[in-house]
């Protein structure tokens, strides 16, 4: 295993890391670096613009969501892969952002940004005391994926809606998605986005906007915290940062032989989270998707100089973040047709993993399906909401089983 830099102090070993930098650097790894933060810009900002009109947001509000959940990510990239000399990638959660598109139906945007700093707090909390394993194994991971699969539901079927609405879109986004999967291409969502683009443009459905190299101005909301917000939203961002981000992302890490500094990565993502929640961040953590494009032998074949794609990740965001209008205006230009199947598309792996981490184990099936069935019902009670009443009926009925065994 690679443990380059768990040892080592923090300030020695980001100026060690960054002296090493030009022989670490490779156009592979630069490129791979790129492409991580392209890849972001496609199908996880269709998915945070989804949760924006659903929210009926204003542009400047969408900016400083975009500007906080971009810089987060770039200085989490950065920071991280500079002090431990590993590719460790950041990312905002797109199981989180489309926990929003339901819970900006039942809540304003203040009690979001108030469940974010609370989400924070209790992230920063389980990196400092290193509980992080000990509360993966509290709630089955059955029904926390059946809770997610739940959640994320809806964004598949409006796959199909939409394509209705434009067979010709639709259709077209799809076929490219699956061929490019089939031929291993490394970015099948950015050939299916691109091939979206295209076709909207014959169609003369897309509104080419007037786009300004603006620099992004933070727009600060003051939290909320009502208890309905802390079991509707705060609870499942929690349990789903951990489950659907952090804990596969580490388990990429060490697929490739790398050590990850587990409690690190959590409370620091946490604290960068705190930083950016009053400004409409949606939290920072590891990558679990695009992680894969950086950490990979394709990257750069050598694992000690590999840290160098994260670092180009993490300044690759920061200049995004920047200019974060220009996403923001080109996003706005799309028919909602293609943001909708291009979130879908962009969060079918994620639906196709957790059903089958869902019912996988044949012990924890039943209570997985309830889980999954009372979350898309969208009951709510006590003013909270279905994703935390899925969750609970899910346990009830596993400790129900747990009794007659």
């Amino acid at each position: 295993m690679h443990e380059k830099g768990l040892k080592i102090s923090t300030l020695r070993a980001i100026s060690k890391n960054i002296a090493n930098l030009p022989k670490a650097a490779s156009w592979s790894g630069f490129f791979s670096g790129l492409l991580v933060v392209f890849v972001s810009l496609t199908g996880p900002i269709a998915i945070l613009y989804q949760a924006v009109q659903a929210a009926d947001l204003s542009v400047e509000l969408t900016n400083s969501w975009l500007l906080a959940i971009f810089m987060g990510s770039g200085l989490f990239a950065l920071l991280m892969s500079l002090r431990f000399g590993i590719p460790i990638i950041g990312s905002w959660a797109s199981t989180t952002t489309a926990l929003l598109i339901t819970g900006l139906v039942d809540h304003p945007f203040s009690e979001v940004i108030g469940a974010y700093f609370v989400a924070s707090v209790i992230l920063m909390v389980i990196g400092y005391t290193g509980i992080f394993s000990k509360l993966m194994q509290s709630i089955p991971h059955a029904v926390i994926m059946a809770m997610l699969a739940g959640v994320l539901l809806t964004f598949g079927v409006k796959i199909f809606s939409s394509t209705q609405i434009n067979p010709i879109l639709g259709v077209s986004m799809l076929l490219v998605f699956f061929a490019a999967k089939a031929i291993r291409f490394r970015a099948p969502v950015v050939l299916s986005f691109v091939v979206g683009v295209v076709v909207v443009a014959l169609q003369s459905k897309i509104n080419i906007p007037e786009v300004k190299l603006s620099i992004a101005t933070p727009v600060w909301t003051n939290p909320t915290f009502p208890v309905g917000a802390f079991f509707t939203l705060t609870i499942p961002i929690v349990l789903l940062i951990m489950t659907s981000q952090n804990a596969p992302g580490i388990a990429l890490l060490k697929a490739v032989g790398y050590t990850p500094p587990i409690n690190t990565i959590v409370h620091f993502g946490g604290f960068l989270s705190l930083l950016g929640s009053g400004f409409g961040g949606s939290g920072v953590n590891l990558s679990s998707i695009t992680a894969s494009i950086a950490i990979s032998e394709e990257s750069d074949p050598n694992p000690d100089t590999r840290y160098f794609a994260g670092v180009v990740a993490g300044l690759a965001y920061c200049v995004a973040a920047i200019f974060a209008g220009v996403f923001s205006s080109l996003f706005g230009s799309f028919p909602g047709e293609l943001t909708a199947v291009l979130a879908g598309i962009a969060l079918l792996p994620i639906i196709t993993t957790s059903l089958v981490d869902a019912m996988e184990i044949k012990d924890y099936r039943d209570s997985a399906v309830v889980t999954f069935l009372v979350t898309i019902s969208g009951v709510s009670a006590f003013g909270v909401g279905s994703p935390f009443w899925g969750l609970i009926a899910g346990v009830i009925v596993h400790q129900l089983q747990r009794l007659s065994r």
